[in-house]
């Protein structure tokens, strides 16, 4: 392999390597708005992890940390089978490598009970259901302010 050859390869996998920096986590377990999210997330350039319960987000979540990979950004479903949201926040909150990671809730309630004990955890903020292009930009503009989006209509 010639020199060049080499180093566009290092570069790549340079590339590569960057690119799995910038991931975030979805737990949603409707189809439906797990599809939603992912695509908005996917059009504002991110990479996308999405998983159906707390639970199977909670063990993905431990096996990009073996494999070097943190998520920047965690969106939940607060209301989901196996494990909830609130429970998966626990999770990442008690988890040193993850405590710092924003970690937004994805919710159509109401509940004051919720949100109070979420905002004790330390939540980063609310995605209110029906979700929508605007409301995941603004939220995510709010947790990376320094961050540039691409300029895209809805």
């Amino acid at each position: 392999m010639s020199e060049s050859t080499e180093e566009k390869v290092e570069e790549k996998e340079e590339e590569n390597t960057e690119a799995l920096k910038e991931v975030i986590l979805v737990a949603e377990d409707s189809p439906p708005n797990r599809a939603i999210l992912v695509h908005l997330l996917k059009k504002l350039e991110f990479n996308v992890i999405d998983c159906e319960d707390g639970e199977i987000a909670w063990t993905k979540t431990q096996e990009l940390l073996k494999d070097g990979i943190k998520p920047i950004a965690i969106l939940s479903d607060i209301m989901m089978p196996k494990m909830d949201g609130i429970s998966f926040l626990k999770e990442i909150r008690g988890n040193e490598e993850l405590k710092d990671t924003p970690f937004v809730l994805v919710t159509a309630m109401n509940d004051k009970e919720h949100v109070l004990e979420a905002k004790q955890l330390g939540v980063d903020g609310y995605i209110v259901k029906p979700v929508s292009f605007q409301g995941v930009l603004n939220k995510l503009k709010e947790i990376f302010p320094d961050r540039k989006f691409p300029n895209l209509a809805a």
